[in-house]
């Protein structure tokens, strides 16, 4: 992938923001200071009968858009994902509930709100 929108909406307002995609080694941590997605295998290609079976490592690493204010409250959310020509190569949509965040512990007051999404191996876009 070359590149990623997300664009969310709430009350008859819609946020857009761009992700640039890069590659990212297989140990290197993904914050939102350093935010991170991929579409590579961190495992090099094997023939089917020489393989073991193992836990298969993540195809994709986390990404990671700032959106102030989210509501706790349903969000509509739009992914799309472009390839090195510019193509669509995804362009899926979903409606989520973003869950409070605690920073500081459960018994502090929450600092926003925050939705967690997941692209599955078939494509859809899920909440994780």
């Amino acid at each position: 992938m070359a590149d990623a929108a997300v664009t969310v909406c709430w009350d008859d307002t819609c946020h857009k923001r761009t992700l640039q995609l890069r590659k990212a080694s297989p140990d290197e941590p993904a914050t939102p200071g350093n935010p991170v997605m991929t579409t590579e295998s961190a495992t090099a290609a094997e023939s089917p009968a020489a393989r073991t079976p193992q836990t298969p490592e993540p195809s994709i690493r986390p990404g990671f858009a700032i959106m102030s204010d989210l509501p706790g409250k349903p969000i509509h959310v739009t992914l799309v994902l472009k390839n090195q020509r510019g193509a669509t190569v995804l362009n899926r949509q979903i409606s989520t509930t973003p869950q409070p965040t605690y920073p500081n512990g459960r018994n502090c007051t929450p600092a926003g709100h925050q939705a967690r999404l997941m692209v599955t191996e078939e494509g859809s876009l899920i909440p994780r």
